[in-house]
Protein backbone atom coordinates (compact mmCIF):
# COMPACT_ATOMS: atom_id res chain seq x y z
CA UNK A 1 0.00 0.00 0.00
CA UNK A 2 1.67 3.42 -0.92
CA UNK A 3 2.32 5.89 1.72
CA UNK A 4 0.98 9.10 1.85
CA UNK A 5 2.98 12.20 3.14
CA UNK A 6 -0.13 14.36 4.11
CA UNK A 7 -3.55 14.07 4.71
CA UNK A 8 -4.38 16.48 1.60
CA UNK A 9 -2.65 13.43 -0.24
CA UNK A 10 -4.86 10.66 1.05
CA UNK A 11 -7.84 12.87 0.39
CA UNK A 12 -7.09 13.43 -2.89
CA UNK A 13 -6.24 9.72 -3.77
CA UNK A 14 -10.22 8.49 -1.83
CA UNK A 15 -11.68 11.13 -4.25
CA UNK A 16 -9.57 9.31 -7.59
CA UNK A 17 -10.42 5.64 -6.55
CA UNK A 18 -14.06 6.27 -4.47
CA UNK A 19 -17.60 7.85 -4.99
CA UNK A 20 -20.79 6.18 -3.30
CA UNK A 21 -21.23 3.59 -5.55
CA UNK A 22 -17.67 2.79 -5.53
CA UNK A 23 -18.07 2.71 -1.90
CA UNK A 24 -21.08 0.52 -1.86
CA UNK A 25 -20.26 -2.08 -3.96
CA UNK A 26 -17.16 -2.58 -2.08
CA UNK A 27 -18.99 -3.48 0.93
CA UNK A 28 -22.32 -5.57 -0.86
CA UNK A 29 -20.58 -8.51 -2.73
CA UNK A 30 -23.71 -10.23 -2.70
CA UNK A 31 -25.05 -10.50 -6.53
CA UNK A 32 -28.12 -10.05 -5.99
CA UNK A 33 -28.22 -8.03 -2.57
CA UNK A 34 -32.28 -7.49 -1.00
CA UNK A 35 -32.45 -3.83 -1.11
CA UNK A 36 -34.99 -1.24 1.16
CA UNK A 37 -35.56 1.94 -0.69
CA UNK A 38 -36.99 3.96 1.95
CA UNK A 39 -38.95 7.33 0.56
CA UNK A 40 -38.08 6.06 -2.60
CA UNK A 41 -39.63 9.49 -4.32
CA UNK A 42 -39.70 9.35 -8.16
CA UNK A 43 -37.02 6.46 -8.03
CA UNK A 44 -33.79 7.89 -8.45
CA UNK A 45 -32.13 5.61 -6.60
CA UNK A 46 -34.17 2.35 -7.57
CA UNK A 47 -32.45 3.31 -10.95
CA UNK A 48 -28.83 3.34 -9.60
CA UNK A 49 -29.34 0.66 -7.43
CA UNK A 50 -30.53 -1.62 -10.65
CA UNK A 51 -27.93 -0.65 -12.67
CA UNK A 52 -25.11 -1.68 -9.69
CA UNK A 53 -26.78 -4.39 -9.11
CA UNK A 54 -29.24 -5.79 -12.30
CA UNK A 55 -30.62 -8.83 -9.89
CA UNK A 56 -31.14 -6.63 -6.87
CA UNK A 57 -34.88 -7.42 -5.02
CA UNK A 58 -35.87 -3.54 -4.50
CA UNK A 59 -38.54 -2.94 -1.85
CA UNK A 60 -39.47 0.82 -2.25
CA UNK A 61 -41.36 2.78 0.37
CA UNK A 62 -43.40 5.87 -0.94
CA UNK A 63 -46.24 7.33 0.88
CA UNK A 64 -46.28 10.81 -1.47
CA UNK A 65 -48.78 10.39 -4.16
CA UNK A 66 -47.34 12.21 -6.87
CA UNK A 67 -44.55 10.34 -6.95
CA UNK A 68 -46.55 6.73 -7.54
CA UNK A 69 -47.04 7.27 -11.44
CA UNK A 70 -43.64 7.83 -12.31
CA UNK A 71 -41.70 5.26 -9.64
CA UNK A 72 -44.76 2.94 -10.73
CA UNK A 73 -43.66 3.49 -14.40
CA UNK A 74 -39.83 2.88 -13.36
CA UNK A 75 -40.15 -0.48 -11.36
CA UNK A 76 -42.08 -1.53 -14.11
CA UNK A 77 -38.75 -1.98 -16.55
CA UNK A 78 -37.51 -4.78 -14.12
CA UNK A 79 -39.56 -8.24 -14.80
CA UNK A 80 -40.41 -10.71 -12.66
CA UNK A 81 -41.13 -9.28 -9.34
CA UNK A 82 -37.49 -7.38 -9.38
CA UNK A 83 -38.98 -4.36 -7.07
CA UNK A 84 -41.86 -4.30 -4.96
CA UNK A 85 -43.66 -0.97 -4.40
CA UNK A 86 -45.39 0.03 -1.31
CA UNK A 87 -47.61 2.91 -0.98
CA UNK A 88 -47.00 4.17 2.53
CA UNK A 89 -44.84 5.14 5.14
CA UNK A 90 -42.05 3.62 7.66
CA UNK A 91 -41.94 4.50 11.33
CA UNK A 92 -42.01 3.72 14.90
CA UNK A 93 -45.79 3.12 15.20
CA UNK A 94 -48.48 2.00 12.57
CA UNK A 95 -50.81 4.00 11.79
CA UNK A 96 -54.00 4.46 8.79
CA UNK A 97 -54.04 8.57 9.20
CA UNK A 98 -50.69 9.92 10.49
CA UNK A 99 -50.13 13.14 9.43
CA UNK A 100 -47.75 14.02 6.65
CA UNK A 101 -46.68 17.58 5.13
CA UNK A 102 -46.33 18.37 1.54
CA UNK A 103 -45.14 21.68 -0.08
CA UNK A 104 -45.87 23.02 -3.08
CA UNK A 105 -42.00 23.54 -4.28
CA UNK A 106 -40.93 20.43 -4.21
CA UNK A 107 -41.83 16.73 -4.24
CA UNK A 108 -38.45 16.19 -2.80
CA UNK A 109 -38.94 17.85 0.72
CA UNK A 110 -42.32 16.45 1.93
CA UNK A 111 -42.32 14.66 5.38
CA UNK A 112 -43.76 14.53 8.88
CA UNK A 113 -41.65 17.54 10.06
CA UNK A 114 -43.29 21.05 8.65
CA UNK A 115 -40.94 23.58 6.85
CA UNK A 116 -39.57 26.06 9.63
CA UNK A 117 -40.92 29.75 8.71
CA UNK A 118 -38.66 30.70 10.81
CA UNK A 119 -35.46 29.16 9.63
CA UNK A 120 -32.14 31.18 9.68
CA UNK A 121 -30.63 28.59 7.41
CA UNK A 122 -33.13 28.71 4.67
CA UNK A 123 -31.86 29.85 1.25
CA UNK A 124 -34.61 29.86 -0.11
CA UNK A 125 -36.78 31.67 2.66
CA UNK A 126 -34.25 34.38 2.56
CA UNK A 127 -34.48 34.59 -0.72
CA UNK A 128 -38.01 35.16 -1.07
CA UNK A 129 -37.70 37.45 1.80
CA UNK A 130 -36.03 39.63 -0.22
CA UNK A 131 -38.41 39.23 -2.89
CA UNK A 132 -41.32 41.70 -0.76
CA UNK A 133 -44.05 40.51 1.72
CA UNK A 134 -46.21 39.26 -1.62
CA UNK A 135 -43.82 36.87 -2.42
CA UNK A 136 -43.09 35.48 1.03
CA UNK A 137 -47.10 35.02 1.63
CA UNK A 138 -47.41 33.15 -1.74
CA UNK A 139 -44.62 30.63 -0.69
CA UNK A 140 -45.92 30.25 2.51
CA UNK A 141 -49.43 29.26 1.35
CA UNK A 142 -47.41 26.37 -0.49
CA UNK A 143 -45.82 24.82 2.31
CA UNK A 144 -47.03 22.74 5.20
CA UNK A 145 -50.29 20.95 3.24
CA UNK A 146 -51.35 18.18 5.40
CA UNK A 147 -52.94 14.76 4.37
CA UNK A 148 -52.97 11.46 5.71
CA UNK A 149 -50.82 8.69 4.79
CA UNK A 150 -50.38 4.75 6.36
CA UNK A 151 -47.23 4.14 8.48
CA UNK A 152 -45.83 0.37 8.29
CA UNK A 153 -43.06 -0.80 10.90
CA UNK A 154 -40.39 -2.43 8.66
CA UNK A 155 -40.11 -5.44 11.30
CA UNK A 156 -43.27 -6.29 10.81
CA UNK A 157 -43.18 -5.93 6.86
CA UNK A 158 -40.05 -8.59 7.13
CA UNK A 159 -42.05 -10.43 8.84
CA UNK A 160 -45.09 -10.55 6.68
CA UNK A 161 -43.21 -11.03 3.72
CA UNK A 162 -40.99 -13.34 4.99
CA UNK A 163 -37.45 -11.66 4.78
CA UNK A 164 -34.42 -12.42 7.53
CA UNK A 165 -31.91 -9.97 6.21
CA UNK A 166 -31.26 -6.72 4.51
CA UNK A 167 -27.97 -6.12 2.56
CA UNK A 168 -28.92 -2.68 2.36
CA UNK A 169 -31.19 -0.15 3.56
CA UNK A 170 -31.60 3.23 2.17
CA UNK A 171 -33.19 6.15 3.99
CA UNK A 172 -34.06 9.23 2.96
CA UNK A 173 -37.53 10.66 4.39
CA UNK A 174 -36.56 14.37 5.74
CA UNK A 175 -35.65 14.08 9.34
CA UNK A 176 -37.68 10.86 10.41
CA UNK A 177 -35.24 9.09 9.95
CA UNK A 178 -34.44 7.52 13.84
CA UNK A 179 -38.43 6.05 13.06
CA UNK A 180 -37.16 4.48 10.47
CA UNK A 181 -34.39 2.95 12.31
CA UNK A 182 -36.58 2.07 15.94
CA UNK A 183 -39.52 0.79 13.86
CA UNK A 184 -36.81 -2.14 12.85
CA UNK A 185 -36.78 -3.03 16.20
CA UNK A 186 -34.23 -6.35 17.10
CA UNK A 187 -34.12 -6.74 13.41
CA UNK A 188 -31.78 -3.78 12.63
CA UNK A 189 -29.02 -6.15 13.62
CA UNK A 190 -29.99 -8.02 10.37
CA UNK A 191 -29.01 -5.12 7.99
CA UNK A 192 -25.55 -5.02 6.59
CA UNK A 193 -25.10 -1.26 5.39
CA UNK A 194 -27.55 1.72 5.83
CA UNK A 195 -26.97 4.69 3.59
CA UNK A 196 -28.96 7.64 5.03
CA UNK A 197 -29.18 11.04 5.14
CA UNK A 198 -28.32 13.28 8.38
CA UNK A 199 -29.75 16.81 8.40
CA UNK A 200 -27.89 19.67 10.84
CA UNK A 201 -29.65 22.83 9.25
CA UNK A 202 -33.48 24.40 10.67
CA UNK A 203 -34.90 23.87 7.22
CA UNK A 204 -37.81 22.01 9.23
CA UNK A 205 -38.90 22.48 12.48
CA UNK A 206 -36.79 19.09 13.14
CA UNK A 207 -32.87 18.95 13.25
CA UNK A 208 -30.75 16.51 13.73
CA UNK A 209 -27.47 14.94 15.33
CA UNK A 210 -25.18 11.58 15.01
CA UNK A 211 -26.81 10.51 18.41
CA UNK A 212 -30.09 10.58 17.03
CA UNK A 213 -29.81 7.56 14.85
CA UNK A 214 -26.94 5.86 16.62
CA UNK A 215 -28.97 5.30 19.51
CA UNK A 216 -30.37 2.81 17.49
CA UNK A 217 -27.50 2.00 15.09
CA UNK A 218 -24.87 1.66 17.46
CA UNK A 219 -26.36 -1.10 19.87
CA UNK A 220 -27.17 -3.14 16.38
CA UNK A 221 -23.54 -3.42 15.67
CA UNK A 222 -23.86 -0.88 13.06
CA UNK A 223 -20.69 2.07 12.67
CA UNK A 224 -19.91 4.37 10.91
CA UNK A 225 -18.01 3.90 8.05
CA UNK A 226 -17.80 6.93 5.46
CA UNK A 227 -19.63 10.32 5.63
CA UNK A 228 -20.25 10.05 1.76
CA UNK A 229 -21.41 13.46 0.78
CA UNK A 230 -21.39 16.72 2.69
CA UNK A 231 -24.25 20.19 1.84
CA UNK A 232 -22.72 23.13 2.91
CA UNK A 233 -24.40 26.39 2.94
CA UNK A 234 -23.29 29.27 1.12
CA UNK A 235 -25.05 32.04 2.95
CA UNK A 236 -23.93 31.11 6.38
CA UNK A 237 -21.04 28.75 6.33
CA UNK A 238 -22.97 25.66 7.97
CA UNK A 239 -23.08 22.32 7.16
CA UNK A 240 -26.67 21.81 6.53
CA UNK A 241 -26.87 18.05 5.61
CA UNK A 242 -24.56 14.91 5.16
CA UNK A 243 -25.23 11.39 3.44
CA UNK A 244 -23.85 8.71 5.34
CA UNK A 245 -22.85 4.84 5.49
CA UNK A 246 -22.98 2.69 8.58
CA UNK A 247 -21.83 -1.10 8.47
CA UNK A 248 -22.55 -3.68 10.42
CA UNK A 249 -19.36 -5.00 12.11
CA UNK A 250 -20.17 -8.68 11.27
CA UNK A 251 -19.95 -7.76 7.85
CA UNK A 252 -16.67 -5.83 8.78
CA UNK A 253 -15.34 -8.84 10.08
CA UNK A 254 -15.73 -10.80 6.84
CA UNK A 255 -13.59 -8.17 4.59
Amino acid sequence: MPKYATNEERTAQYHEQFNREKTLRLLLTEENPVIFDVGANVGTTLREFKEWWPGAKVHCFEPQEECWAELEGGALRYPGGQVVLNQCAVGSIKSEQAVFYTHNISRGISGFHKINLESNDSIKLNQVKDSGELELTKYEQGLNQERSVEVIRLDDYMKEVGIEDINLLKIDTQGFEPEVLEGLGSRLQNVDVVLTELMFYDYYQRSLSFSDIEKWLLPAGLHLYDINHISRNPMNGRTDWVDVIYVNERVQRGK
